[in-house]
């Protein structure tokens, strides 16, 4: 009788004491956030660093048309359509092998290449029209109305924040 009575006891005990909830424990969901902040950090440092890739090309391709280097010109457009040269595409394929994909969405879609993370596909052509029509300019208007193409699409592509 003694032990059904404690055990009796013991039953009431446990019912009166509150059931924790069942959750992750506090700083396992606090270190997951602050990988979380980091992932996102990254990617944004990416997209900031391609950025100024671009930039720098369209500043090249700017001083060099202002030099009357059509065809320096008309190799910056180039470049910046296929966001950087062959070096660049080298640390874009180990990225995409690395399994990241800046616009994987988009790549599904269609709308990237693989691993690229501002020139779309439409953009890239239109960027490459202007680059061979800077190439095959023989003429001031011709030159300008190139020039024009690339200024409205790349202004278009780097007016993000």
């Amino acid at each position: 009788m003694r032990i059904r009575s404690f055990v009796t006891m013991l039953a009431v005990a446990c019912l009166a004491i509150p059931v924790a909830a069942q959750q992750t424990p506090p700083p396992t969901v606090a270190a997951y956030d602050a990988l979380a902040d980091t992932i996102l950090a990254v990617r944004r440092a990416e997209l900031r660093l391609v950025a100024s890739l671009l930039d720098a090309h369209r500043g090249a391709a700017e001083a060099r048309m202002k030099g009357g280097d059509w065809q320096g010109a008309a190799g910056e457009i180039a470049l910046f359509a296929n966001e950087g040269d062959n070096a660049v595409g080298g640390v874009r394929k180990r990225l995409l092998e690395g399994g990241h994909h800046f616009n994987a969405e988009g790549e599904k879609q269609g709308a990237f290449e693989a691993g690229y993370v501002i020139v779309t596909r439409a953009a890239k052509e239109k960027l490459l029209a202007a680059s061979a029509a800077m190439r095959q300019a023989t003429s001031d208007d011709a030159r300008r109305a190139a020039w024009a193409d690339f200024e409205r699409t790349s202004a278009e592509l780097l007016a993000f924040d």
